[in-house]
């Protein structure tokens, strides 16, 4: 019997406990004011108003065309929302929330040198981030990013050594490194900004419409397009995982080919399986071919499409 892969490891371990992954990729803006649930609302995909001192959210900006600005996480700081996002995109998202500052009590800063932000992924994800929160004087949300359960963390950067080891002194949870996170996220079929999509993209290219957009909340920016796109029509390109044959994970940048040889996409994230005899990769492909079950080939290698 093949050995488990990296990712297989990491979703036994996060199926018994609980994982942890530091982020370095995430900055911080800092909101304040009386109005800053409604007005983060009101730029957000998000139902933001749902976020609490128990609970975090997952969204995107985008602007009024619909486009992705961002990906943001958000967590609850007392008087303050503390925003997650790419390093590379804090200043130009704090330009687009100044433009749409006008009469509202709120305030933005950039808080990135300042906090450090962890990512927990189990079934006692949410338990083992508000006991380590509690014992570093940090926040902590829950959040189930990979259907596994989960939460997320934010301390002081000064904090971050004590909080993994506090971390990982529980039992049932265990610190990741990125490659591990890297390789259950894929296995998990959870894409990344700047890797699997970006700013060219909307969120239903990037299947980010169940995951990051309320459908239920009041406006916000740019809401008329993501809302036509869901409901009357579909877009031209979506982000799909496909199973491939071979445990070997496919070479980024690698050709999706259709049934009849035309390339449809690229691999743009992918990890092994050889336990599960094939390997999982992330890719955009016409819409044409995005439906569950398709069969596509990566590399001369067999695939298909796997279900959202």
């Amino acid at each position: 019997m093949s050995e488990p892969s990296l990712a297989e490891t990491w979703e036994a371990l996060a199926r018994a406990g609980a994982v942890a992954f530091v982020d370095d990729t995430l900055g911080t803006v800092a909101v304040g004011g009386a109005d800053r649930a409604s007005w983060l609302n009101a730029l957000l995909t998000c139902d933001v108003a749902q976020v609490s001192a128990r609970t975090a959210a997952y969204g995107v900006a985008v602007t009024k065309l619909g486009r992705i600005l961002a990906d943001v996480w958000i967590v609850s700081a007392g008087e303050r929302l503390l925003v997650g996002l790419p390093r590379d995109r804090v200043a130009v998202l704090r330009e687009h929330f100044e433009r749409y500052l006008v009469m509202e009590d709120a305030t933005h800063d950039d808080a990135s040198a300042a906090y450090a932000w962890l990512h927990l992924h189990g079934g006692g994800a949410a338990e083992a981030a508000r006991g380590a929160a509690a014992a570093h004087g940090g926040f902590a949300g829950e959040h189930d990013a990979t259907g596994l359960g989960g939460a997320v963390l934010v301390v002081a950067h000064d904090a971050l050594g004590a909080c993994l080891a506090t971390l990982a002194a529980q039992p049932g949870v265990r610190v990741g490194d990125a490659a591990a996170w890297d390789a259950l996220r894929v296995a998990r079929k959870v894409p990344r900004f700047g890797v699997d999509f970006g700013t060219e993209h909307y969120p239903q290219e990037a299947g980010l419409e169940k995951r990051a957009v309320s459908f239920q909340k009041g406006c916000y920016l740019g809401q008329e397009v993501v809302c036509r796109l869901e409901m009357r029509g579909h877009v031209t390109r979506r982000l799909v995982a496909l199973a491939v044959e071979g445990s070997e994970a496919p070479a980024l940048a690698s050709e999706i080919h259709d049934a009849e040889g035309h390339v449809v996409g690229s691999v743009s994230s992918a990890t092994a399986a050889p336990a599960s005899g094939e390997a999982i990769a992330l890719g955009m492909v016409r819409y044409a071919v995005s439906d569950a079950g398709t069969a596509l080939s990566v590399a001369g290698r067999s695939g298909r499409v796997l279900a959202s």
